[in-house]
Order: structure tokens, then sequence, then C-alpha cells
């Protein structure tokens, strides 16, 4: 039931070993819901529906991170979502599992991908879209952004995805079945969203189990009120209220939001957040509806459970999706699904089944990054036998894992460090006589390809475009490192588009590589000095910023006063690169 390592113990939790807890819960769940579901042959990381694909029908897909159960993997069924990418714990699914969803999917009429509002899954299914254009498929996207608490009305783009996403999908998905065309299909699921408002009150904290304590904090007595799915603060922290008030609340954050006329029809979801007893989520929506109907609203359909979770956090979300005679027809739509089901109006399929997923090849993106040149002076670092830098880097990473976590989770998830320290160690077991180049493209493909997140593919490109600008180089020289810098500084700006302040990792590496450039006059070793201590300068100046982007954008100024966790695991690759290159570098 357990294993060995004492943090895992102290979390009294069914775990085997903590880096093997998606996969595991995959396996079960396909096996428990085998008449429903599926795993993709093609990918264990993409749950497929037993009635999926379709031939003429529009394909549906979603992903996300785990540990929301029975979030996304639970509406895979019939009548719902046709293909699940799978992610790690609160970490966004890769590109390739979500290209991988969207061509099981595919029954020719396109694929409809319908998401929530994280930085990671945004560029994952971005990069998604473009692998599958290539084998014809027309894709188009809806992004969920139905929870209040994390922007104000005039900024709804830059809210979070929430349980609304289960409406996104529901209506999304009974168009498709009705025979929608794509643009349909999308319309229903954007209108479907846009109708929806979310709220959620966190009581209690959750754990990742491969961190082994909680990553925030929620201290006895009081609630968190628009508390995220991840932990992510909400708007206030304030002392615990009754139920009554606590619902009283709920309702009037929502409706404040909506502006709904009176004898609106809407359908309501009440969710548990993964710890919180079913009685107590039954005793919230008594309240609930009566606000509802205070407000001159009428209840046309209500979903009481754990409909998406945040592992064993203490807590519960309200969703309110106001209905016109379209998005009720649509929500009547029977269908069946492990997380999901409607007795509803009965269709006939779209198509027949085509008894399988249709598989293409794409052809392999373009190599557009720039050569180094061979090296010319001295000193330099040979290519040819460097490969066991990026071992050294993966031990660093690996060692300061709970590290990493740990200041991701102040204002993060808290799984940071999880992620790196997979991507990197799988990597390092990889690694054989590899040459530097080589060794940069092994650690690229294993964090795009196995890992997510936003981390997978901004340092994915970062050190694919770093290896292929010295491959095939015997050696190179300091004007041919500051190339190779250069090289990966443009595809993580190209990839997350983030800028110098917006607190992430490129304000670790853009002042380091400045700092390279600067000192390369000095000598290799001096500039090699440099970008070290800049890195570091570049770590703490994240510390007295507030984020821009990602996650912790939707924090405003609680965002400051914490370093950045990609700034921070930034640093420790910088430094560790800086000593081991100088530890390599050939003397004149």
């Amino acid at each position: 039931m357990m294993g060995d390592d004492m943090t895992t113990k102290a979390m009294q939790r069914f775990v085997n070993d903590p880096d093997d807890i998606v996969d595991e819960t995959v396996a079960g769940f396909v096996k428990a819901h085998r008449d429903l579901v599926r795993k993709d042959p093609a990918n264990p990381r993409v749950v497929l529906s037993r009635f999926a694909p379709q031939d003429g029908k529009v394909g549906i897909v979603t992903g996300g991170g785990s540990g929301h159960e029975p979030a996304f993997i639970g509406y895979a069924g019939r009548n719902l979502v046709d293909a699940v990418a799978v992610g790690e714990l609160f970490s966004s699914p890769t590109a390739k599992s979500f290209a991988d969803a969207i061509r099981a999917a595919d029954g020719g009429a396109g694929v409809a991908v319908l998401y929530g509002n994280y930085a990671g899954d945004n560029m994952n299914v971005r990069m998604a879209a473009g692998m599958v254009a290539e084998d014809g498929i027309e894709v188009a996207t809806v992004v969920a952004n139905d929870d209040v608490c994390s922007a104000p009305a005039a900024e709804r783009a830059k809210r979070r995805g929430v349980a609304g996403e289960i409406f996104m999908w529901k209506i999304g998905s009974a168009k498709a079945a009705l025979g929608g065309t794509l643009a349909e299909v999308q319309a229903a699921a954007q209108q479907a969203i846009d109708a929806c408002r979310s709220v959620g009150v966190g009581l209690g904290p959750c754990t990742l189990p491969a961190v082994g304590h909680p990553n925030f904090q929620i201290a006895p007595g009081t609630m968190e009120v628009g508390i995220g799915h991840h932990g992510e603060p909400g708007m206030r922290v304030e002392a615990l209220k009754t139920a009554d008030k606590v619902a009283d609340d709920m309702v009037r954050i929502v409706l404040d939001d909506h502006a709904l006329p009176d004898g609106t029809e809407v359908a309501v979801l009440v969710s548990g957040l993964g710890a919180t007893p079913v009685n107590e989520l039954y005793v919230l929506y008594d309240r609930i509806e009566v606000g509802l109907e205070r407000a001159g609203l009428r209840v046309h359909r209500a979903f009481v459970g754990n409909y998406f979770t945040s592992l064993e956090m203490v807590g519960a979300t309200l969703t309110v999706m106001a209905l016109d005679d379209d998005l009720k027809r649509l929500l009547d739509v029977d269908c069946a699904a492990p997380g999901l089901t409607v007795a509803g109006t009965q269709i006939a399929p779209v198509g027949a089944m085509s008894g399988g997923p249709r598989r293409r090849t794409a052809a392999a993106d373009d190599d557009t990054a720039p050569r180094a040149p061979e090296a010319t002076g001295d000193p330099r670092l040979s290519v040819a036998q460097s490969g066991d830098i990026v071992a050294e880097l993966a031990a660093v990473i690996v060692a300061n894992k709970a590290h990493l976590s740990e200041v991701d989770g102040l204002i993060g998830d808290g799984d940071h460090g999880i992620n790196m320290a997979k991507g990197f160690g799988r990597a390092a077991e990889r690694l054989s006589g590899q040459s530097l180049d080589g060794a940069f493209l092994v650690l690229s493909d294993v964090l795009m390809s196995e890992i997510g997140g936003s981390m997978g593919p901004l340092y994915g490109f970062m050190f694919r475009d770093m290896g292929r600008t010295i491959r095939d180089r015997g050696a190179i020289d300091a004007d041919g490192f500051l190339m190779m810098l250069n090289a990966g500084l443009a595809a993580v700006t190209a990839t997350g588009s983030a800028k110098v302040g917006d607190k992430t990792l490129i304000d670790c590496l853009d002042p380091a590589i400045a700092a390279f450039d600067a000192a390369r006059p000095e000598g290799f070793a001096a500039a090699l000095q440099a970008m070290a201590q800049a890195a570091q300068q570049g770590r703490d100046s994240t510390v007295d910023m507030v984020a821009r982007l990602g996650r912790a954008a939707r924090l405003g100024e609680r965002s400051r006063g914490v370093p950045d966790a990609g700034a921070t695991s930034c640093c420790l690759i910088l430094t560790t690169l800086a000593d081991s290159v100088g530890r390599r570098l050939s003397q004149p």
C-alpha cells in the first residue's frame, strides 16, 4: 500500500511511488470503466471514449493536469468528450499528448479542443494544433474562463477555467453529437462558457504526494474565498462562517458578476474539492437554491457531488450557467461518462464508429536554429566530449526538487520541482556516450514529450535550439557558446512571449546572457563567471516583482515578496552550466 519513504508514510495516503501515481491512476480508471473508455494504444497519456471516433462527427478533446478526478478523464464517454490528454499532477499535458488526442478524436469533420485558461495548456494546445495541421486536421479551440475571483470582469480573458469547463464539455459535445459543424460546435461551447460564472471556497489545503506537505496553508477557523483548483489564493481570507452564510456569499459573488434578469433558467453545479463530505455539499446546495430563487432565477438542472476536485483539498465550488433555449436543449441531451450521466434526450449517432483512431505521421518541424561556428580561439569546449554536462545539470535539478516545489508552492501550484526533477532525471537515464548537442536534444525530447506544464515546452525548446546550434561541431569557443545561449533565449521568448520584468525565467536568462556577452573580451572563463553571477542576481530580482504571466499573475500584489520558481530553476541551470563548462575548457 505504501512505500518506504518516511514522507509518504506521514501523509497517510494510498501511494506506491509518487512518481508513478498518474500512470497508476489512469490504469485503474480504464480498468474500472472499460465499458466507456479505453487507453490510446499509441500514447498511454491519452484516454479515449469507447464511442470515438465517429465518421463525420466533430471530435471533442480536452485535457489538463491530474489530481482533479473525475476531471478530466472522467468526462470521456458517450455523447461527451472523445479524447482526453493526461498531464502530471496539476500540470498541463504535453503538446504531444494533446496532438495524439486530437488525432484519436478526428472523425474527418475537425476537432474542437475545449480546455482551461492556464499558461501550460494554452502553450501546449497551440503547439499541438500546429503539429496536426500537417495531418490535415482542422482544430478549433475554446478556452474556459469562468472563475470570477481570478480577474475582474473587464479582464475576463485572464480568468481561470474551473468547474464551468464541465458545462462547456457537455454543451460542445452535445452539439457535436447532434451533427453540428466545427464552427457550430465551437460557437456552442463558447456560448456555454460565456454563460458560466464560478467561485471556490477553500477550508483546507492539499498535498502533492511527491512533495509530502501542503504547498499552501489555510489557518484553522478561516477560509479562502475565491481559491483556485491548484490552491491559488482567492480574493480574501476571512473567518469561517456557517454553511448558509458561505452559500449566500458564493451566490452573491457569482450573481454580482452575472447580472441575470428575473425568470432566467440556470444550471447549477456544486463540486467538492476532494475532502469535503458529500452531505455538506448538499447543505450548501440547499441554501444556494434558496438564494438563486430569491434572485428571481429558476433552477433547471442541479449537479451536486465531486465533479472537479483538487486532491484532498477541503472546500467547494459553485458554478451557475444561464440557459437559453439552445443551451437548455443541449444540456438535456443524453450522455454517459464515468464523471457525468444525464438521462435526457436520446439521439442517434452522427456516423458509424470507425473502430479506432486514425493515425498519420507528421513531418518533423523545420530546423531554423542558427549554427555556431567551429572554434577559432582558445580556450574552447569540446562538444563531442562534453555530453556529461547535461548529467550534471540533471543531478542539480533532482537534488533541488523539494526546494523548487516549495518556491513554486508560495504563489503557484507546487509542482515545478516535481516535474523538473522527473524530466531531467529521465533524460539522465538515457544519456550514454552522447555529445553535448546530442545530450541537449535528448533532454529536450523528454521535457516536451513526457513532462508537459509550461516548463516542458519552455525548457524543451530552449535546449532543443541550443543543441541544434552546436550540432556536429567539434568544439566551440566563447563566440559559439554565446550563439548557443542566444538561440536558447530566442526559443524561450518565442514560446512563452515573456519579457524582462514579467517575473519569469527570462528575468534570470536574459541578464545572464547579456553579462556573458559583455565579459567576453576578458576571456571565456571570465564570461562564464559573469553569467553565473548575473543569473543569481536575476533570480533574486524576481522577489520584488509582481507577476505578469502565468498562474501567479492573477495574484497581483500578492505575488510580490517571493522568487519566481522558473527563475530559480534557470539560475540552477546556468550556474551549473557555467561551472561544468569552465572545468572542461581547454587551456590555451
